[in-house]
């Protein structure tokens, strides 16, 4: 309806032609029909509505007005109906159509008087000063539907809502209504640029950086995004550059915030946790215009993004408690969606990546839309195609597991370990904990291995804590200890038992020194060797311990319980196989070493938490229970120890998180290779989450069954 500043004409005549063009065969404009849920029913009436006062302000379109009106007529129950969605400003700017409609251009509406009377009461109530105490939050409320408010608005204050590209919040309509009422320049300058790239008004403009967000995480979610790797290398670059120049459709909007500093860290930008400085705390918060929306979404997101929480981030600290805290009361009042619920019930930290793979592939929706003043679609994307490529690629994969795992299986018969102790069961969670570390289709070596290192360090855990003879203990640390490629004799085998370990042990390290050796170019024997001969003697120093009843004090047990937990021994054996090459001075630095050691701390203490009852029940050292020693003793020495634990699994976590995601400080170790350190976190986090679950296995049954053994089907509505 903008009329063009020199002329009795409109400003936009190509809006005016798209909207004669594009009408609904139900005479409604908006969403199709078929793909409109019938809860946006209201939002059709508003845009349509909106349509027609476009129309009859240039005095065309009859034909269109009237089935416009026959679609409102058909459809006026909805602007009652509480189960419909509500456009935000809904009960103000579209009363003030209707007043509009019949004042200027003395329509006749086909909606019934006590409709018109009661909307036309709800809105000089939303309006009401003294019912609704001013705040900054509401001041960007009202500026925001200023197209509702027209003559009314308080321009002063509105204006001061004005970007740097002319617009109020991104809004063609507010802006408008801003240029129609003010004549203001910089508001023309927006609309113009708007109009030259869309001859729709769009609701949001510009949307680019939002949407291609929303592309990237979508593809991503699905665990597609190796087959558009190039594309996400281009609009990361480009987003991050508009990160840098501080641009406003990214700092000014906390949805567009919060995908970007999530999917920009998560993908090794430098980003920083002073973006969230005006939604860190609540209080502030509330003086956004989102903040006054109670804008669920851009709470969702913000609550994502603080999970990616570096050490000294005590701003990422508040957003997660209030936002965390904001999501719960919506699912205890079940006003939340899915996503939501997901967030809370599936901890970023917990949540591996096929599991949460699947779990979106299974929820994603082919049509996404968004609700603001009316509803919009949020990307351009082929939804469907997405769709079945995903389910395409993870039930390949899904296929090559189950191949893999019954390899595994025969595996341990041709070994003589299926009779061992839970041996069966514990290779499925082994390689479940496998393929969420190693989680690309070219890993399959590095699947398998791992889970046989994983595996077998089980195994030889139980011949030091359970069933093992001192003399086999120590017959099979001294074999490793002068190991030779041949092997021993049998005649140097303590035991039946020490020689089937020991020959399956031999067997997977020479195995996986020979399928590393393309990509390494060098034999990685000797550091396999001295990894696994590190934890065999870590393992005879508990077992002496507790042969002799020895407490060790805090600081030896950690730096011996670090090693024993066998990351070394099944995790890196495993990354000379997923592809990179890993030179040894690589291995042997700093940064691979600091990484190798705070992933194990954080597993280890991990394992501890979660588990110290039952160690205290048999009598072995645990970091909980030293604590606990060491302390000043009463009734609060367990809840003590417990916190202080805690707080340095929480610190671990961090700091793994940050070595992960730092390209700067930790390059030289290739960023696929510190991922998987990262999902080693993830994997411990899943399996000592309430309780030690490796010890109640069947806990996570239902978990490595989906994964491993459930295809997807395409759901009806993929085509």
């Amino acid at each position: 309806m903008v009329p063009s500043p020199a002329l009795p004409a409109p400003c936009f005549p190509d809006s005016l032609k798209w909207i004669l063009e594009n009408q609904r065969k139900d005479g409604s404009w908006g969403l199709a029909a078929q793909t409109r849920p019938l809860s946006l029913t209201k939002d059709a009436l508003s845009s349509t509505l909106a349509s027609v006062l476009a129309l009859k302000r240039w005095g065309v379109g009859d034909r269109h007005v009237q089935n416009a009106l026959e679609f409102m007529e058909r459809n006026s129950a909805a602007l009652s109906d509480s189960t419909q969605q509500t456009p935000i400003g809904f009960d103000i700017t579209f009363p003030a159509m209707i007043q509009t409609s019949v004042k200027d251009y003395n329509l006749n509406l086909p909606l019934k008087s006590a409709q018109i009377d009661a909307m036309l009461r709800d809105r000089a109530t939303a309006l009401n000063t003294s019912a609704n105490p001013r705040s900054q939050g509401r001041d960007a409320y009202l500026a925001y539907i200023s197209e509702g408010i027209g003559s009314s608005q308080d321009w002063e204050t509105a204006m001061k809502f004005q970007r740097q590209n002319g617009s109020l919040f991104n809004s063609p309509s507010a802006t408008a209504a801003a240029f129609i009422h003010l004549h203001d320049p910089d508001s023309l300058r927006y609309l113009r640029s708007a109009a030259d790239e869309n001859t729709a008004v769009p609701v949001i403009y510009p949307h680019g950086i939002h949407a291609q967000l929303c592309l990237v995480d979508a593809v991503e979610g699905l665990g597609i995004d190796c087959h558009f790797a190039e594309e996400i290398k281009l609009a990361l670059a480009h987003i991050y550059r508009s990160w840098q120049q501080g641009e406003e459709d990214i700092f000014l909007d906390p949805t567009t915030c919060a995908m970007a500093f999530r999917i920009l860290r998560l993908h090794g930008y430098p980003v920083s946790a002073d973006a969230f400085h005006r939604f860190g705390e609540e209080r502030f918060w509330s003086d956004t215009l989102e903040g006054y929306l109670k804008d669920e979404r851009a709470v969702l997101e913000l609550h994502k993004a603080s999970k990616l929480i570096f050490p000294r981030e005590s701003i990422m600290e508040h957003q997660q408690a209030w936002t965390r805290q904001f999501l719960a009361k919506l699912v205890e009042k079940d006003e939340s969606d899915n996503r939501v619920r997901n967030v809370l019930s599936y901890p970023f930290r917990s949540d591996l990546e096929p599991v949460a793979r699947k779990r979106n592939i299974e929820q994603f929706r082919t049509e996404s839309s968004r609700l603001l003043k009316s509803s919009f679609s949020c990307t351009n994307f082929a939804g469907n195609d997405l769709a079945k490529l995903a389910v395409e690629d993870f039930n390949s994969l899904q296929s090559s597991h189950r191949r893999e795992l019954q390899h595994l299986m025969l595996w341990l018969e041709e070994k003589g370990l299926d009779e061992m102790r839970l041996a069966k069961v514990r290779m499925g969670y082994c390689y479940f904990s496998a393929v969420a570390t190693f989680s690309d289709a070219d890993h399959s070596d590095a699947r398998v291995l791992f889970s046989k290192h994983a595996l077998l360090v089980s195994l030889v855990d139980d011949l030091f804590d359970m069933f093992g003879t001192h003399e086999e203990i120590l017959n099979l640390v001294h074999l490793f200890e002068r190991w030779d490629v041949n092997g021993p004799t049998s005649s140097q085998f303590s035991s039946e038992l020490v020689e089937t370990l020991y020959w399956a042990i031999h067997s997977t390290i020479c195995e996986n020194v020979e399928k590393a050796f393309p990509t390494q170019g060098r034999s990685v024997m000797n550091h396999i060797v001295e990894l696994w001969v590190e934890m065999l003697k870590g393992m005879l120093k508990e077992a002496e311990w507790s042969k002799t009843n020895t407490i060790p004090t805090l600081e030896e047990y950690s730096t011996n319980a670090t090693i024993t937990l066998g990351v070394g021994a099944f995790l890196v054996p495993a990354l000379y196989l997923a592809g990179q090459k890993l030179s040894e001075e690589v291995v042997k630095g700093l940064k691979f070493q600091k990484l190798f050691r705070e992933t194990s701390n954080c597993g280890r203490l991990l394992n501890d938490s979660r588990g110290y009852e039952r160690e205290a029940a048999e009598g072995k050292p645990n970091a909980v229970l030293l604590r606990m020693k060491q302390g000043k003793g009463g009734n609060g020495a367990e809840e003590e120890a417990m916190e202080e634990v805690e707080r340095s699994i929480e610190n671990l976590t961090r700091q793994v998180l940050e070595m992960a995601l730092d390209e700067n400080d930790y390059g030289q170790v290739p960023s696929e290779i510190r991922d998987m350190f990262w999902k080693s976190i993830q994997v411990f986090y899943l399996f000592y989450m309430k309780e030690d679950l490796y010890h109640a296995s069947t806990k996570l049954v239902n978990v490595v069954e989906s994964v491993i053994n459930e295809p997807i089907s395409l759901h009806e509505n993929l085509g």
